[in-house]
């Protein structure tokens, strides 16, 4: 089942990389159906959502990576305020992968101490990070509106 669980996960994260937009989780999405599909106990499921998350993850960093690059690039466009920008924006990611991780923590104890409470911490890590993706990528973010 390790081995099973392994490869979900790289066909997962390999997706993630392939995908069209950042906000795009389709490929994702059918990978943890088929995955949970094939895993319907509670460790494999859990194992599924923690590839999901993973592939999610993936693509959070990509965006991350592409927001920071753009405000350090030097030139003529880079502006004074760059630098505050990033600074602004690396202490921000840093606190909400300490609130994501706190609040799927306490949003597992709807199973706490059950065979289900990794999948929901980890399903929950997964939503969180898709949304901060949209979030990051939305037309009204800060940097978006520079």
């Amino acid at each position: 089942m390790k081995c099973l669980v392994v490869s979900s996960f790289a066909v997962l994260t390999c997706m993630a990389a392939r995908a069209q937009s950042p906000t795009d989780f389709s490929a994702i999405e059918a990978k943890l159906k088929s995955c949970e599909t094939a895993h319907v106990d509670a460790d494999g499921s859990a194992h599924c959502q923690i590839a999901a998350f993973s592939a999610a993850d993936k693509q959070l960093n990509v965006v991350y990576g592409n927001i920071t690059a753009h405000f350090k690039k030097p030139g003529p466009d880079h502006e004074a305020d760059n630098d505050e920008i990033v600074k602004r924006l690396v202490a921000a990611e840093r606190a909400w992968v300490v609130f994501r991780d706190a609040q799927c923590n306490y949003m597992s104890t709807v199973a706490l101490h059950a065979p289900l409470e990794g999948y929901e911490y980890h399903a929950c890590r997964y939503a969180m990070t898709k949304e901060r993706i949209k979030v990051l990528t939305a037309p009204d973010a800060p940097q978006n509106q520079r």
